[in-house]
């Protein structure tokens, strides 16, 4: 009985702890992420917490990262980065959003791979569109101040691009295949014109 009772919680602590972290920024860089547009980016220290308040921003530790820009036009720019990861064992990807009163939201681009090789082949003169490969988009709100846990299905993305690849979420690696090539966070400004500002941690695959 006793035995039953600690696989049962092994079990359960093995559920509970099942992801794929893609970064919290605990290092203090932001070595693998790219940028482009006008975005400025940088990794931030945290507002202090007053402990048992507010169990969301205390899961952020002490660093996160800063997303700020300015335009004339909705678009501020974005970030990304390569992952090349059997991500089918997992059904939603997680993050925490410091947001501002700017407000603004966030794109967020999940690129699989239909090509058979290990990089997104991207047309410039079409929005950077990928030429074999699906791209599966979601839009989030940028809150106010303060932490917010965003949790979005896999199931809730939408192809951008129909026609391009397969038209099949495979997350995989079979067949050759690279399964989930590459994420992109998309920024976009609450009005037409103006700046915005976002801080993003704890950005994990989990069930």
């Amino acid at each position: 009985m006793l035995v039953l009772g600690l696989c049962g919680l092994l079990s359960v602590a093995r559920a509970e702890f099942s992801f794929f972290l893609i970064d919290n920024f605990e290092s203090g860089n932001a070595d693998k992420w790219y940028k482009f547009g006008n975005l400025e980016m940088s990794v931030a220290k945290n507002p202090s917490v007053e402990a048992g308040r507010d169990t969301v921003a205390e899961s952020c530790g002490d660093y996160s990262l800063k997303l700020k820009g300015r335009t004339d036009n909705w678009y501020v720019g974005g970030i990304g980065t390569d992952l090349r990861i059997d991500a089918s064992a997992f059904s939603r990807i997680q993050l925490d959003l410091y947001g501002s009163d700017a407000g603004g939201k966030l794109k967020v681009e999940l690129y699989d791979d239909d090509a058979g090789n290990p990089v997104v082949e991207v047309d410039p003169a079409k929005n950077w569109a990928p030429t074999k490969d699906d791209r599966w988009i979601a839009e989030i709100p940028v809150y106010g101040k303060g932490f917010t846990r965003i949790s979005i299905p896999f199931s809730a993305f939408k192809l951008e691009n129909p026609g391009t690849g397969n038209g099949i979420m495979n997350f995989d690696q079979k067949d050759g295949k690279n399964g989930l090539l590459k994420i992109q966070f998309v920024f976009l400004t609450g009005e037409q014109k103006g700046s915005a500002e976002v801080n993003i941690d704890n950005i994990i695959l989990t069930y």
